[in-house]
């Protein structure tokens, strides 16, 4: 059934299966507030139950109606492929009957084979919490950052061996620093070589944050794990004017536009910072403010160690951002991409760089929307020439997805959620990349999938939106009474349907992770699924897990 259209329309059994399955995962749970709805009156008031796709065939569906959206990696293990999602394992080797291979005993992180150690590793990360209960976040008086600020764990990462991923032990802890944020998932990278790179904020005085939803502001962190158990701080490299020293640098950013003019040049404390921000003008909303900091990793394309030099990162509303790595201890910042203010206003215009065609001179980035029902900017995908990385050039924006025609909406803002993309496939991946396609998941728009081979005119292919699960809710928090009637719930998939996506590129198969269960899905575009089993010959990025066994 390769390149068909089709909308799968649940019976009454499935529409129960789902909704029972999401009661009992107790996903009712209260809404996170920067992701408030904002209807218009052309949105549905209910979530679309139907399954849409075109031009992909579903090879599997792991665990209906249960919440599995985090990332997937794959690691061998005796003549097995194992897929690490969450705290599970899951057993892919026949990707036609996907089984647990232990259940709720692993770790979700950055997997990678540690050739000096000779063990598979696991690099997890901890951040302090932060309170999204209402629109305006931390601008809400009554939510502030006491939580935060009186967290006693860890703030930073933990290692982990998963040699056995039968019995993950720990490592070790490292504290990115106590006063500081931790660190976040999406921004950090480790490929079992010398250096992590964390997305983190070493202290409290990287307070030049103006988005509600964070206090501090992420900068990168170079870590040193030749020995996994023992990591050691190498640098850190930040934007000038993160910090609340830096007071004139931050006025001089192109994302604020001149609208920071007017705040004072001294040092203030992270609350002064607040107060501060929350009185700016010249902003959309409160909710709208520029995300200033990394969120993508900034990773080469090449160890280090093994003569790599050039790294790329996505840094919110900075741009994408080039750096060379080649002195390790001092980040040299070589190029750029901001197409601020005109982009970087609100959301997260820059939320991971695809590096899987920087052989070929391009680089794709990926975007985030933070509010719901397209209460903010479009934030574009950008197609980037850096076969000059000094100099970087959008040449292309990859087609904004439309709805297939049977769906009841005629545009994704009015489908409910959040409408943007989230997450290119992982780095470190089994085969080598595919040069002319592209996949992405696209939250409300499901997996979408692109032929990139010419890079001036990309060309989407192929698409699958899976059943939404949850119900219209009433129950959830807000600041805007008028909400109330039309509140989703977050957990029962308003804000993330689909969330992650991860390619197999030696076996062409692709991992959809979504708040309907795991799926496993083939491309004509990628090419003819292999369903055997097999050993991983060669990995995706050069010196990958060499020496892992089979």
């Amino acid at each position: 059934m390769a390149n068909h259209e089709r909308v799968d329309r649940p019976t009454r059994r499935d529409f129960l299966k789902l909704a029972g399955a999401a009661a009992a995962a107790g996903v009712a749970a209260p809404a996170l507030a920067h992701h408030h709805p904002k209807p218009t009156p052309q949105s549905i008031q209910y979530l679309d139950k139907n399954s849409y796709i075109h031009n992909m065939e579903v090879i599997a569906h792991f665990e209906p109606g249960t919440a599995r959206s985090g990332g997937v990696q794959i690691m061998n293990y005796k003549g097995a492929r194992l897929a690490f999602q969450g705290r599970d394992v899951i057993d892919v080797s026949d990707p036609r009957n996907p089984k647990y291979a232990n259940k709720g005993g692993a770790q979700s992180g950055e997997l990678s084979f540690h050739q000096q150690a000779k063990k598979w590793v696991i690099m997890t990360t901890s951040e302090a919490p932060r309170e999204l209960s209402t629109p305006y976040g931390k601008y809400d008086p009554t939510i502030g950052v006491k939580e935060f600020r009186a967290f006693k764990g860890l703030r930073g990462i933990r290692m982990w061996d998963a040699t056995d991923p039968m019995s993950v032990k720990q490592l070790c802890e490292y504290s990115t620093g106590q006063t500081g944020s931790g660190a976040h998932i999406d921004g950090s990278y480790y490929d079992g070589g010398k250096y992590a790179y964390v997305a983190a904020a070493p202290d409290d005085s990287f307070t030049n944050l103006l988005s509600c939803i964070l206090p501090l502001s992420h900068c990168v962190n170079i870590i040193d794990l030749s020995d996994p158990a023992a990591p050691k701080p190498v640098t850190s490299w930040w934007v000038p004017g993160q910090r609340n020293t830096e007071m004139k640098e931050m006025k001089k950013w192109q994302c604020v536009a001149g609208r920071c003019n007017d705040l004072p040049e001294k040092p203030m404390t992270l609350e002064e910072t607040i107060e501060a921000f929350k009185h700016l003008k010249g902003f959309p909303a409160l909710d709208r403010m520029p995300y200033t900091q990394i969120h993508g990793p900034s990773m080469p394309t090449r160890r280090i160690e093994d003569g790599g030099r050039i790294a790329y990162g996505a840094w919110s509303a900075f741009g994408m951002l080039v750096h060379d790595f080649s002195d390790i201890k001092n980040p040299k910042l070589i190029g750029k991409f901001d197409p601020s203010p005109g982009y970087g206003a609100d959301g997260i215009p820059f939320h991971t760089i695809w590096l899987g065609t920087e052989s070929r001179g391009f680089t794709i980035s990926v975007s985030e929307s933070l509010n719901a029902d397209c209460n903010e900017s479009w934030l574009p995908l950008w197609v980037i020439d850096v076969r000059d990385p000094r100099n970087p050039v959008a040449v292309a924006q990859l087609p904004r997805p439309r709805p297939p025609k049977e769906a009841p909406y005629t545009d994704f803002c009015f489908a409910r959620g959040r409408f943007s993309s989230h997450i290119s496939p992982n780095h470190k991946a089994p085969g080598r990349f595919s040069q002319s396609f592209f996949a992405v998941s696209f939250f409300n728009a499901g997996l979408r999938c692109y032929d990139v081979s010419e890079p001036l005119a990309p060309k989407e292919v192929a698409y699958f939106m899976p059943p939404r699960t949850g119900t219209l809710s009433a129950d959830c928090r807000t600041t805007d009474a008028a909400d109330k009637k039309t509140c989703i719930d977050e957990a029962q998939s308003f804000s993330r349907p689909v969330d992650n996506v991860f390619v197999e590129w030696d076996r062409r198969l692709i991992y959809a992770g979504t708040t309907n269960g795991l799926y496993i899905l083939s491309c004509p575009a990628l090419g003819t699924p292999v369903l055997e089993n097999a050993p991983v010959r060669e990995w995706t990025m050069p010196g990958l897990n060499a020496g892992a066994p089979a």
